[in-house]
């Protein structure tokens, strides 16, 4: 099994198809991960406009906007966007959301308060992919940055490297460790203030909290 450079790309969700069949994932799955982004919040005070980027068909926009924060989610996927535009009138909460290319973000410096970037970086082949996005990420943010990460000491992720090498078919998912992580955010003038797990050693599933220094 090969893989390009670029395949990330390939996961946007251009037709409302794709993105309507990413919004049916398990209830349950989702429920999880909308409790993991609100372990995290309590840190992120003084907090009111977060960038949702990329917003996907706008699972965290919704629940942030309902949180009360100002949000503005943004993708390149039409279908996403379509769909997230849908969902946030039907769920009648106030959400920006536009279309943005994460590595050149149309925004000023510091434009808002705090940026979540969740489950996108798992998808980035390459430490290039994710540096470039990433520094995009610390620019338009104030003071905090949320990023999941999928972590390699979990069952999910050696469970996935042994489909690998039996040459059995798997979701392609690129494990990044923290300290890797770490250290492009430490580039760019930010901390480290808290690493949550959504199941620890069981769930490969991180979000890292960092603040400006």
């Amino acid at each position: 099994m090969t893989h390009t450079a670029d395949d990330h790309r390939d996961r946007i969700k251009h037709t409302i198809e794709k993105a309507e069949k990413y919004q049916r994932r398990k209830a349950g799955k989702h429920k999880a991960e909308m409790a993991l982004i609100h372990r995290a919040l309590p840190l992120i005070t003084g907090v009111k406009t977060i960038l949702d980027a990329p917003c996907g068909v706008g699972r965290a926009t919704i629940m942030l906007a309902q949180s009360g924060f100002t949000v503005t989610g943004v993708d390149l996927g039409e279908g996403a966007l379509d769909l997230a535009r849908k969902s946030a009138l039907e769920a009648n909460v106030a959400a920006t959301i536009e279309k943005q290319d994460l590595v050149k973000l149309e925004y000023a410096d510091g434009q808002f308060d705090a940026v979540l970037c969740f489950r996108l970086i798992h998808h980035l082949p390459t430490p290039k992919h994710r540096d470039e996005i990433i520094s995009e990420l610390c620019r338009v943010a104030k003071r905090y940055i949320l990023i999941s990460y999928l972590s390699p000491w979990s069952y999910t992720s050696a469970q996935r490297l042994i489909k690998k090498k039996l040459g059995i078919k798997y979701s392609v998912q690129n494990i990044t460790p923290l300290p890797e992580i770490q250290g492009y955010f430490k580039r760019h003038g930010y901390r480290l203030v808290r690493d949550f797990a959504q199941a620890k050693f069981i769930h490969s599933l991180h979000l890292a909290v960092f603040e400006r220094e």
